[in-house]
């Protein structure tokens, strides 16, 4: 019983309609551009690689990936390496799991939340980090675009230093 009431809520957690004042705007189109005023570093790459899966956009995924395996961030560049050299962007998604997991483990910064979609991975849920606004799913790209939902529990009140 218990394993019905968790698929059921699995299945239908990304299939609700929202509240009619909450309806998510249309897709953007992929803008390769689109974090060019951002200083540039792991974050800048990292919402690069975020924003270029939720646009189903293999080779600006792969640029973005590679460009967080910087060696001066030793704990990221194993996990960035595996991404940037996915073979295909099915791969490149499954490596951006454990990316996303190890920044969101160090901070959440202003203006970012950690969102939550429980159909990735069959079932078990992916997280990521994204820009406030609405859910744009990374794991599904354009098939479920805004599947998912912020967690409400995303404490970004600390600064690194205090993590």
């Amino acid at each position: 019983m218990y394993l019905n009431a968790l698929l059921f809520a699995c299945a239908t957690g990304c299939a609700q309609e929202p509240p009619g004042d909450d309806l998510p705007g249309p897709p953007q189109p992929f803008d390769a551009r689109r974090f060019d005023d951002m200083v540039a570093g792991t974050m800048k790459s990292y919402l690069q690689l975020q924003d270029a899966l939720a646009h189903d956009e293999f080779a600006a995924a792969q640029v973005a990936a590679a460009a967080l395996a910087d060696p001066s961030d030793a704990d990221l560049t194993e996990a960035a390496k595996i991404a940037a050299d996915a073979d295909d962007i099915a791969a490149l998604r499954i490596a951006f799991r454990p990316l996303s997991e190890l920044l969101i483990a160090r901070n959440v910064p202003t203006g970012m939340a950690v969102a939550y979609c429980p159909m990735a991975f069959d079932f078990e849920g992916g997280r990521w980090l994204q820009l406030e606004g609405d859910i744009s799913n990374p794991y599904y790209g354009a098939s479920m675009l805004r599947c998912g939902a912020f967690e409400q529990n995303a404490d970004t009140s600390e600064t690194p230093d205090e993590r």
